[in-house]
């Protein structure tokens, strides 16, 4: 559904950057201050965004806010408890082992090339 309402607002959000050259600085504040955010545009690409102190500073605490909240010591037993479960039940992959390039190609053997699929695909790749 449109909403020419909000879409005027996201249009007057735009500011060109021309108008800090003509000295309109203070306006474009106060605009910030209105209106809550203001879209810095050069060359018809977004620089950087203006916003009001106040919705800056609740940024910075949303920020900061724990996302994992402390966990009671029960919580955190049961977590532990969790983990050594999964970790009996779980065997972790082996790593693997550094063979040469030769033991490599002595284990897969005798490899037939077909010389023209190699040309053609040489040939195809140059195009």
């Amino acid at each position: 559904m449109f909403d020419a309402g909000t879409a005027t607002k996201v249009l007057n959000s735009f500011v060109p950057i021309s108008r800090f050259n003509k000295g309109e600085a203070g306006k474009i504040i106060e605009e910030v201050k209105q209106e809550g955010i203001k879209v810095i545009v050069k060359n018809n690409a977004p620089e950087c965004i203006m916003i009001r102190v106040e919705d800056y500073e609740q940024l910075v605490r949303d920020s900061k806010r724990i996302v994992n909240p402390l966990q009671t010591p029960e919580q955190e037993k049961s977590r532990k408890e969790f983990i050594q479960r999964i970790r009996k039940n779980v065997t972790p992959p082996t790593p693997a082992t550094q063979q040469s390039r030769k033991e490599v190609m002595d284990s897969i053997g005798q490899i037939d090339i077909d010389e023209e699929a190699v040309n053609e695909l040489r040939r195809i790749s140059i195009l």
